[in-house]
């Protein structure tokens, strides 16, 4: 797949993305090689799953979270718009948490996809709730799909879609609260060759400094 080919040509083993969650004490590295199966994966279950096209649109209500990033990734791969937040009018997919299911249940013509905050990308059911009356289980669903993205068109090459306005460095932010902010936190340092670092669930900046020095960050945001 195009989208992370100059990541995967470079170095597909090295860290790309790297998130922290301080309220559950989760670190997880991803690979370029590995951004680029959940990159596919996604693409194909919005593709076949959710029978999306070019010109359809999901929105991600999602805390900051590695799944909230690959799903962008997936829809960058699909050629599907992607918002986060905000309304949901106009919107032909919903990706939410299971605690936010009933703000969007009585949508028309909508699908509601239910991720969990589950380091390890489990499902609702594999988390050990019940899945509600015509929603989607994320994690299950989308490891149905193959790590190879399928597709007549082919994914677009990622510094073609979004411009990267720095060089290849280490950055560290403490997520994104819109599309903006997460295309600056995450696709714009892929874009230039580089890696991201996310905090989630903390903003003390002593602690940052600890994570910034641990991880070799060389730009901050």
């Amino acid at each position: 797949m195009e989208l992370l080919a100059h990541l995967l040509t470079a170095d597909p083993a090295s860290p790309r993305l790297t998130v922290y969650n301080e309220t559950t004490g989760a670190r997880l590295d991803f690979s370029a090689q590995t951004l680029d199966n959940w990159a596919s994966k996604v693409g194909n279950m919005l593709l076949e799953e959710l029978d999306l096209e070019e010109g359809s649109t999901i929105l991600i209500d999602l805390p900051v979270s590695w799944q909230a990033a690959t799903i962008v990734l997936g829809a960058l791969a699909a050629g599907v718009d992607w918002r986060v937040g905000g309304a949901a009018d106009g919107t032909d997919v919903v990706f939410t948490s299971p605690a936010q299911f009933t703000d969007y249940q009585s949508l028309e013509g909508v699908d509601v996809v239910l991720v969990t905050d589950d380091p390890f990308g489990r499902g609702v059911v594999e988390s050990g709730d019940e899945l509600p009356a015509g929603a989607i289980d994320f994690g299950p669903t989308v490891r149905f799909y193959g790590d190879q993205f399928f597709h007549p068109a082919p994914a677009p090459a990622l510094p073609d879609v979004v411009a990267a306005t720095g060089g290849p460095d280490r950055v560290l932010s403490t997520g994104w609260h819109d599309a903006a902010s997460l295309q600056s936190a995450v696709l714009e340092p892929l874009a230039a060759g580089g890696s991201a670092v996310i905090v989630a669930g903390m903003f003390d900046a002593a602690r940052l400094d600890e994570i910034a020095a641990a991880e070799k960050v060389t730009g901050r945001l």
